[in-house]
């Protein structure tokens, strides 16, 4: 891990604590609806078609979506919980249960398989992605939807503007990282000129001084190798 991985890497994870703190708080008690539960679904595969679409960046695409559909899919879940550990006597199973049911399995399903398409490339820049970007899709669904509000009024505000700020330029820094750590050794080797082919030659064993009384293995048989003289357009033999 080089230095602009730490620093990458250091200001995510400030950046994401400065966001979490902002958003911190007691858990709302409030819960979707059946039009706001397939509303958010709907949104929420739309863009992610839009993500996984073929272009440039495929691992970080992926990653954002991977983030965005495990978000959504937390969010979801506490529509679910509040349902169940809800004792005011309302019916468990109704189609608005199993409707978020349903979308928390494919969301989670769906997160788990875009991130490993994502680490395809590279880990450090599409796990940063994912870590940021999943807790910031929840965030705007409690925010929107769930009547949660950020702690502290505008010095939170403040603080999670920084944070945001803080958490991107680690991504970028990250991703620059992983382009440069995932250069291809044979362009490098062609930015770099071409190699010239050695001359053929030949290798030549033997003695290089030895009398008719002298027996054989007395002494090291000497190796050396002499160039060929290769004429223009002739091909050397081997």
């Amino acid at each position: 891990v080089g230095r602009v991985e730490w620093r990458g890497t250091v200001l995510t994870l400030l950046g994401l604590g400065a966001l979490l703190l902002t958003a911190g708080g007691s858990a709302p008690h409030e819960t979707l609806t059946l039009p706001e539960a397939l509303g958010v679904g709907a949104a929420t595969m739309a863009v992610v078609a839009g993500l996984s679409r073929p272009g440039a960046r495929p691992g970080l695409r992926h990653a954002a979506a991977s983030g965005i559909t495990s978000g959504v899919a937390s969010a979801l879940t506490q529509t679910l919980t509040v349902a169940v550990t809800d004792h005011s006597g309302g019916p468990l199973f109704s189609w608005r249960l199993l409707t978020v049911a349903l979308l928390v399995s494919a969301f989670a399903m769906g997160g788990l398989l875009l991130s490993q398409t994502a680490y395809r490339g590279g880990l450090g820049a599409p796990l940063a992605v994912v870590t940021l970007a999943n807790p910031v899709a929840a965030a705007a669904i409690g925010l929107a939807l769930l009547g949660e509000r950020l702690q502290g009024g505008p010095v939170s505000l403040v603080l999670a503007l920084l944070g945001t700020a803080a958490a991107v330029r680690g991504v970028i820094l990250l991703s620059r990282a992983q382009v440069h750590g995932g250069t291809d050794p044979g362009e490098a080797a062609a930015a770099s000129g071409p190699v010239a082919d050695p001359l053929p030659s030949r290798v030549v064993i033997g003695s290089p001084r030895r009398a008719e009384s002298t027996p054989l293995g007395a002494e090291p048989l000497a190796v050396r190798v002499e160039p060929l003289a290769v004429r223009a357009g002739a091909r050397p033999h081997p």
